[in-house]
């Protein structure tokens, strides 16, 4: 009994044992010592370099390398971010590892997942620059397309409206600089449609104060409180259930916006405050599938190479090749090939630098 209730007291959380499903492979695994001491280096390689992609990237990746290897790559998201990431053109069934690090944390604690069915998505919750790393089994030897790229997290709070109907940000100056935006302003004709961004329920209506008529929702999923302010009318009701997509209410311009035009007032409240919207309902088009690259006939990049932390010119140059050298090439984006060299160093030349 004694026992019973201590861990009763103690609450240990059921998951704290669980291994990553990194650690379960790499304990399961029956091969060569030697070939998963290579895989371990190459992850802890990708962990740490020094590259940097956009939030929209289509890559080849070249598994067929004698090392195991991986590739990683820094992503700046914001808080409110739907990452994605898809694999296809497999040869075979693998397994594909994916990790994804907060900023600051530790590679050395890893908590990989797999991609089910190609596909891993993951809503961010701490804004900042975060390591993504890919890593096919041990064993794998063939090329696959690799797609790294973020989505909105919820809907469009205006039906028919987007990005470019956003005038007014979050953190915009407010009575002379007496208070900032906490949201964003969504402009569009009196009477437009406002609609639920996610499933969940009306916390509250009314019209009051700064907001005019109003709505609140709450999210089921997230626990995040949606703010609809400045409303013409306002079409739900305190407690409704509401779905993705439903109306409730049409734009307006009342409260402190009276005379302003029409417009919604959209905020997003978490439990640590006010937060901005923006990165949550941004549209992106979803990255397009791209005709697979192909490796180049030189595997030796020329003297006086740029290797650069990212695929384009704009990225920083991380170190210059002084001398002819032969480099692994691990992925491709479009003409920027992502290459190793025998000494470790990592990073991204034209292909057009590649010779005999």
């Amino acid at each position: 009994m004694l026992t019973a209730t201590a861990c009763k007291e103690l609450k240990i959380p059921g998951k704290i044992f669980e291994a990553s499903k990194r650690a379960r492979y790499e304990r399961s695994f029956s091969g060569a010592d030697s070939l998963m001491v290579q895989w371990k280096n190459s992850f802890s390689s990708a962990a740490t370099n020094r590259l940097s992609v956009g939030d929209s990237n289509a890559f080849t990746v070249f598994a067929g390398q004698a090392r195991q290897q991986a590739v990683g790559y820094t992503l700046d998201l914001k808080k409110g971010d739907q990452l994605v990431i898809e694999s296809s053109g497999m040869a075979s069934p693998t397994k594909i590892f994916v990790d994804v690090f907060e900023p600051g944390a530790d590679a050395g604690n890893a908590q990989s997942e797999i991609l089910e069915n190609g596909r891993f998505t993951r809503f961010t919750e701490t804004g900042g620059l975060h390591k993504i790393v890919i890593q096919p089994e041990i064993g794998y030897r063939d090329t696959f397309e690799l797609k790294i790229y973020t989505q909105p997290s919820v809907s469009f709070p205006v039906a028919g409206k987007g990005n470019r109907d956003v005038q007014s940000f979050w953190g915009a100056s407010r009575d002379g600089g007496g208070r900032s935006h906490e949201g964003v302003d969504i402009f569009a004709p009196r009477g437009t449609p406002v609609v639920a961004i996610a499933e969940g329920f009306v916390t509250r209506t009314g019209n009051q104060g700064l907001g005019g008529k109003q709505v609140w929702l709450r999210d089921g999923i997230l626990g995040n409180s949606y703010y609809y302010a400045h409303l013409d009318s306002i079409l739900t009701q305190s407690g409704k259930q509401v779905k993705t997509g439903d109306t409730l209410g049409r734009i307006g311009n009342t409260g402190n916006a009276a005379g302003d035009p029409t417009h919604l007032h959209f905020g997003i409240y978490t439990a640590g405050g006010a937060v901005d919207p923006y990165p949550y309902i941004r549209k992106r088009p979803v990255q397009p599938s791209v005709e697979a690259a192909k490796m180049p006939a030189g595997k030796f990049i020329k003297a006086g190479t740029a290797l650069r932390s990212g695929p384009g010119t704009k990225y920083e140059t991380l170190a210059t090749v002084s001398n002819k050298m032969q480099a692994d090439i691990l992925a491709a984006a479009g003409s920027w090939y992502h290459i190793k060299t025998a000494d470790g160093a990592e990073g991204f030349v034209l292909r057009e630098r590649f010779q005999q």
